[in-house]
């Protein structure tokens, strides 16, 4: 099971709580938040990696190496300039030799069950499938409308006053013809630009019941501080 990990933001929120560490390196306790992750994902069947990087590349590659130590294997790519999410994805297709991968978000931790998430997106035959999670008040994220049978069918940038709702939880499966919706040497937003254009190619939501956290805030950060240890141990 190959995923692609963006790694390669600026962090700007952060800064004043990690300083110029990436933030996918930011410490929960004696560990980077990108160890949790990979953890989390081997566990749970995920042992090949693409990681894509940026701002901060050299520490990641130097902590994580080829990922022989934790048991995976890790391949990076290094962005000159930024490319946003979308271009991110774009830049890794050289390293997608399967028919589906994953995609997952360097700062948001995610319990979802990722065969699961394989078997419903590939029975929905979907161009792609969101991981989503519940949130009482979706505000900083916005909302994933779907219909009946799951197929997304609207993003809502700014929520409709009806508070609770799912929200992208960062983590995505694809099929590899994505790669033909992304374009080439420019930086695009996976988010607001290449989502909302494959509504039409068919977009699954997946709803997941488990933990998540987006550690871009610092008051997510220093929640994640807290939260984390104790989920490694459950």
């Amino acid at each position: 099971m190959k995923m692609i990990l963006l790694a390669g933001g600026l962090g700007t929120r952060l800064k004043g709580v990690i300083g110029s560490i990436p933030k996918p390196m930011a410490p929960i306790g004696d560990s980077p938040f990108l160890e949790y992750l990979f953890t989390f994902f081997k566990e749970r069947g995920a042992k090949e990696f693409i990681v894509c990087t940026g701002h901060g590349g050299d520490s990641i590659r130097g902590y994580f190496g080829e990922g022989k130590r934790f048991g995976l294997s890790i391949k990076y790519t290094i962005e000159r300039d930024l490319l946003g999410t979308g271009g991110a994805i774009k830049l890794a297709e050289a390293w997608v030799d399967s028919e589906h991968f994953f995609v997952g978000n360097g700062d948001t931790y995610f319990e979802v069950d990722l065969m699961e998430m394989l078997r419903f997106h590939e029975s929905h035959g979907g161009i792609g499938t969101l991981a989503l999670a519940y949130k009482e008040d979706p505000d900083r994220y916005g909302k994933v409308v779907c219909d009946r049978d799951n197929r997304i069918t609207s993003f809502q940038e700014k929520p409709d006053g009806r508070k609770a709702g799912y929200i992208n939880g960062g983590l995505y499966a694809f099929r590899k013809d994505v790669f033909r919706h992304i374009p080439a040497n420019r930086a695009c937003s996976l988010e607001r630009e290449i989502l909302p254009s494959l509504i039409r190619e068919g977009l699954y939501g997946f709803p997941a019941p488990g933990y998540f956290i987006d550690i871009g805030v610092p008051e997510d950060y220093e929640k994640a501080e807290k939260e984390l240890p104790l989920r490694r141990a459950l």
